[in-house]
């Protein structure tokens, strides 16, 4: 099925093709772009098609999420998940893997919410949710999927809302018309409320392939045969984790236009940074020799790992940088906007295994650009010297370059964070990695769903209660009645007999 969309004519795909190809060439972003993915655009058309398709052939839409998600995929490193980066435990538990075929031939990316727990780090199963759809997309050349949660036999314990609402995020984002149908199947009367909160989710384009099924009309979207057996089919099959067979190393095609994949700017320490929307940046090898050979170099983790969030109330931020190598890491700070923020402090000296935290503020008199442009950028190098002046690691930093081998950069977006608890907490909470999702509208629709779930959850825990009582009260008064009743010492109080007058 998929959703309706309107078909772009090759011209327009050659014209999102050539906008790309120009801006690459013209201004390229810091780190390059993933050669996969500059392959995919330049000799391939049915990515660029998705994105023209998602967003009814505006060009200028299209261009903008296409750049995006390639910064996006770039720093995620999402051609180069495999197997052993991922979680084993929820890897090889199977909450979530492809497997069968829907009624269109779509493979179907199934979620046995069940075996799901709110306790998982949900960062580590989104990897899999990704690993899972690159995987399929390599093996398929980027066929559509459909969805299928699972939900038989979940129940309020298993049901997480934030897992949904990063799924439904990651492919309304960076994954454009790539779903055929989202089936919810066997859902309990008790998560209704839950089905309002994904709905309300969706793009309203997505809302007509999201289907509630059951074992009664599940073979309208799978075959008989491809449903498994605890769906109502024939399929006997128990889920054990296959590894990927070993990919081909091969170099992408360079055409068109932007082969030189190097950055060209050079960032002093006290200069205004420019560069493109974009979150987290792993190191590049400029001479790629392998399609998928990712990084090592890991120094720091960030919290948060993507965005700048300034408190609404206060307009502070703050970023936690940990040292994970076994050395001290140097870092600094700078920002697309300086005359609006004051960063303290903004380099430094991490010794390893331990963390340092940053604090952004935003001016009193500056407010956050709305098109997103406020961002900072994060470097990090490997230093002998953990006891190092300010004026040391400025220097140190003068003498290197964000294009540096051996430098490991992240890019945050600022953004408002208007949560109550934000002043008491001193910055605002950790987000998804998966960027801003949706309309303020969309979001508050959603958090009221969410509310009224949480209600209907605690009523029925109410509701229980008040019939164990009733059950204990009507027990109480039969055994009132029977006690009533019953013969007292064992024996019956004899009535005596009436007798009639003689008759004279």
């Amino acid at each position: 099925m998929g959703i309706k969309t309107k078909v772009p004519t090759t011209a327009q795909i050659e014209e999102l093709r050539q906008r790309f190809n120009t801006k690459y060439a013209e201004s390229p972003p810091p780190v390059p772009f993933h050669p996969v993915d500059l392959d995919r655009i330049r000799n391939d058309h049915v990515w660029l098609q998705r994105f023209l398709e998602m967003y009814d052939l505006d060009m200028e839409t299209s261009f903008t999420k296409l750049w995006d998600t390639c910064s996006w995929r770039q720093a995620y490193g999402a051609n180069d998940l495999t197997e052993d980066k991922l979680n084993q435990q929820y890897l090889h538990e199977g909450s979530a893997f492809v497997y069968s075929q829907d009624v269109d031939g779509k493979p179907l990316l199934i979620f046995r919410v069940k075996l799901h727990s709110k306790s998982k780090n949900l960062d580590e199963l989104i990897r899999i949710v990704v690993y899972w759809v690159e995987r399929t997309q390599r093996e398929t050349h980027m066929t559509q999927l459909s969805i299928f949660f699972d939900m038989a036999g979940t129940g309020l314990a298993t049901m997480d809302l934030d897992f949904v609402r990063r799924i439904v995020e990651t492919f309304k984002l960076y994954y454009p018309n790539a779903l055929n149908y989202i089936l919810v199947f066997e859902l309990a009367w008790v998560l209704n409320a839950a089905f309002k909160v994904i709905k309300a989710l969706l793009p309203p384009k997505a809302v007509e392939i999201l289907k509630m099924i059951s074992k009664k009309d599940v073979t309208q979207y799978v075959p008989k045969d491809n449903c498994l057996v605890s769906w109502g089919g024939t399929d006997s099959y128990e889920f054990q984790f296959v590894p990927e067979p070993k990919r081909a190393v091969a170099k992408p095609k360079a055409a068109n236009a932007g082969d030189d994949d190097q950055p060209h700017d050079e960032m002093g320490l006290d200069k205004k940074v420019t560069f493109s929307n974009s979150v987290r940046m792993a190191p590049h090898d400029s001479s790629v020799g392998e399609l998928h050979t990712p990084s090592d170099m890991v120094m720091l983790q960030l919290e948060p790992k993507e965005f700048v969030n300034i408190c609404k109330e206060n307009g502070e931020a703050k970023v936690s940088l940990r040292n994970i190598a076994n050395k001290p890491v140097a870092y600094k700070i700078q920002t697309t906007s300086p005359e609006k923020f004051r960063v303290r402090p903004r380099c430094g000296v991490v010794p390893p295994n331990q963390t340092t935290e940053v604090h952004i503020w935003l001016k009193s008199d500056q407010v956050l650009s709305i098109d997103g442009k406020d961002k900072f950028l994060v470097m990090a190098a490997r230093t002998d010297a953990i006891d190092c002046s300010a004026q040391g690691v400025s220097d140190m930093w003068k003498a290197k370059s964000s294009t540096d081998s051996d430098v490991e950069n992240f890019r945050l977006v600022c953004r408002m964070d208007d949560k109550p608890d934000c002043v008491k907490n001193g910055t605002a909470q950790s987000d998804s990695s998966s960027g801003e999702f949706g309309l303020d509208k969309m979001q508050e629709q959603a958090q009221k769903m969410e509310a009224q779930l949480n209600f209907t959850t605690h009523l029925q825990y109410v509701t229980l209660v008040l019939l164990f009582l009733l059950f204990i009260a009507i027990g109480f008064l039969m055994y009132e009645q029977m006690a009533k009743h019953s013969p007292v010492g064992g024996t019956y109080h004899k009535t005596p007999a009436y007798t009639c007058p003689k008759r004279k």
